[in-house]
């Protein structure tokens, strides 16, 4: 049987480069489309374009035989957004409209999208998917209304609303390579000796806030396991390890399980920060069978290997 062709947007980036790696073991052809040239050999196709570009997005899909496409294109950064509100707005909605609309014209039914936690009303307790939504901050938003427009396109669809995505793949073939690098984990290895925590006055146990922290692989697998659950039936699911920890929590682990200092600073809080963030994974558990392979002790350490293989080619110290 011939094997099923996935379009990633962006898929240069952290998680579309562990995806275009777990499809094309998985047996998929793999389309890339994105602004920037992959790092990765893991596709068959490279397409260079903006998701807000109409032609780019009718030219790119009108000339692969896309199966299933996997949105994770967009602007991800929480205190960026609440600076550049209507850049985010463009970008993360305008780009899904445009996206969207063209997928409806060419007859592609099914779509997978990287969704947040940011749309969640933080509570204490592991949050399910039916939780209160609110507005927490302009990148949330742009994700609660992609959500929508998603849920309204009668495209089969499946929604994943990540935690904090972490890690690197366990071959040291890829990792996190933001810029600007706004994610705990590789922030606190690039900067051991002037880390700033935002915030020390959050209601959690040491005054810095919590987290659920999810491996970059785990989540890659789950998603080429959604597109085949997702012909059957749409869904939207959470995706995390279910546990909290604090920056604090990960400060003590890394500084515990890689034998080194971690020396920082307090700075003020962030816009657009809760306390709390923390998945209720059942339903993933139940729909995909969601087991996810790394804890965190596994996060961290592949973290760390990745950026000592950046720092060796000279390309982040740490």
């Amino acid at each position: 049987m011939e094997n099923k062709t996935a379009l990633i947007t962006g898929g240069s980036g952290y998680l579309g480069s562990h995806l275009s790696k777990a499809l094309k073991k998985a047996g998929w052809n793999v389309v890339i489309f994105d602004l920037r040239v992959p790092m990765h050999r893991y596709y068959d196709n490279l397409y260079i374009g903006d998701i807000i570009d109409a032609d780019c997005v009718s030219e790119v899909l009108g000339h692969y035989k896309i199966d299933t496409v996997f949105h994770l294109a967009g602007r991800i950064e929480v205190g960026e957004s609440m600076k550049h509100p209507t850049t985010f707005w463009n970008v993360n909605v305008g780009g899904t409209a445009n996206l969207l609309y063209h997928m409806k014209y060419y007859g592609i039914d099914k779509i997978i999208f990287s969704s947040t936690a940011a749309v969640y009303l933080p509570d204490k307790i592991p949050l399910d998917e039916e939780q209160i939504q609110c507005s927490n901050s302009v990148y949330g938003n742009t994700k609660r209304a992609c959500e929508q427009m998603i849920l309204d396109s009668g495209i089969h669809y499946g929604i994943f609303r990540y935690f904090n995505l972490a890690g690197a793949d366990p071959a040291g073939e890829m990792g996190e390579m933001h810029d600007p690098e706004t994610h705990l984990i590789p922030n606190i290895l690039k900067n051991l000796n002037t880390f700033e925590i935002y915030g020390n006055d959050y209601n959690t146990k040491d005054g810095t806030c919590v987290r659920d922290y999810v491996h970059v692989s785990d989540v890659a697998d789950a998603h080429v396991k959604a597109a085949m659950e997702v012909r059957k039936e749409s869904f939207v699911l959470n995706l995390g390890l279910g546990k909290g920890y604090t920056i604090l929590d990960i400060i003590s682990i890394i500084e515990s399980e890689l034998k080194i200092k971690v020396n920082y600073t307090f700075a003020e809080r962030r816009l657009g920060d809760p306390d709390f963030l923390v998945a209720n994974v059942d339903l993933a558990k139940t729909k995909l069978d969601f087991k996810p392979k790394h804890d965190i002790t596994s996060i961290v350490k592949t973290a760390y290997g990745w950026h000592k293989k950046l720092s060796e080619n000279d390309r982040i110290k740490i």
